[in-house]
């Protein structure tokens, strides 16, 4: 997404329509609505497979040592032991640039780096700063109001679209890593997993400024205001290509982002 296609106070007036489609659940949803839960699926994960390669250590040890007494060898056969350590510390502090390399190894081998990869919401907030709140824009060319995190660091403000965590995470297309989740968590786990809440990193827009305005602004301003004012704050968004009105909400409290 480019800046170009945030719309624009005059693109929405010249369209205007007062009836917002769905504006009503997009701020449901903007309000309560939960964000993938990255430190939570992480650490089942990690404790998950540190329990299963020991399991299987333990077997080849066993299966190794009744080999070695059949070829006389009385001390068993030695297998080299496998990586299963992944620090407490790096899974508290997830932070991709700083893990150790025996760290990466192990995310990689257990098909989840993508959790604090490239574009992850991990790696996302660390380079564009943490997000502050969310806000919803809306477009009449748009099939429904969109929900953004307003992410503010030292590259300045960025807006992020979210999506369903199912349709964006690399971890629900690649079938290995879907292996994986599936293999720690139940069907209604995956299922709710998926519906959370996801950031399109690749349509992050940076934007000059993100300042709140009042209500009389924001319906001077925009003609759909009203469908939003009763449950957000309007903020008044100046990009490249003009001004754009969105409505504020907080980040709930049991979300990450």
């Amino acid at each position: 997404m480019t800046l170009s296609l945030i719309p624009t106070t005059q693109q929405s007036h010249q369209r205007a329509n007062p009836r917002v489609p769905y504006a009503a659940e997009m701020l449901h949803v903007a309000r309560s609505g939960y964000s993938f839960q990255t430190r939570e699926v992480l650490q089942r994960i990690v404790m998950g497979e540190q329990q299963r390669i020991k399991e299987e250590q333990m077997f080849w040890r066993v299966g190794g040592t009744i080999l070695g007494l059949c070829l006389g060898m009385g001390d068993g056969l030695q297998l080299t032991d496998l990586f299963i350590g992944m620090s407490g510390g790096a899974i508290a502090s997830l932070a991709h640039e700083t893990m150790s390399h025996e760290d990466r190894q192990f995310l990689e081998r257990c098909q989840s780096l993508w959790l604090v990869g490239q574009n992850s919401p991990i790696e996302l907030a660390q380079r564009l700063g943490p997000a502050r709140s969310r806000i919803l824009l809306h477009d009449p060319d748009w099939e429904t109001p969109v929900v953004f995190n307003h992410h503010q660091g030292h590259r300045g403000d960025h807006l992020v679209p979210l999506g369903n965590a199912g349709d964006l995470a690399t971890g629900f297309a690649d079938p290995q890593s879907l292996e994986v989740l599936q293999r720690h968590f139940g069907g209604e786990d995956l299922q709710t997993l998926q519906a959370q809440l996801y950031p399109i990193a690749s349509h992050a827009v940076a934007v000059d400024r993100v300042t709140t305005i009042s209500q009389v602004d924001a319906l001077e301003l925009d003609p759909h205001a009203p469908a939003f004012l009763a449950r957000s704050r309007p903020v008044r968004i100046d990009g490249a290509d003009g001004v754009t009105v969105g409505y504020q909400v907080p980040i709930p409290a049991q979300s990450d982002f």
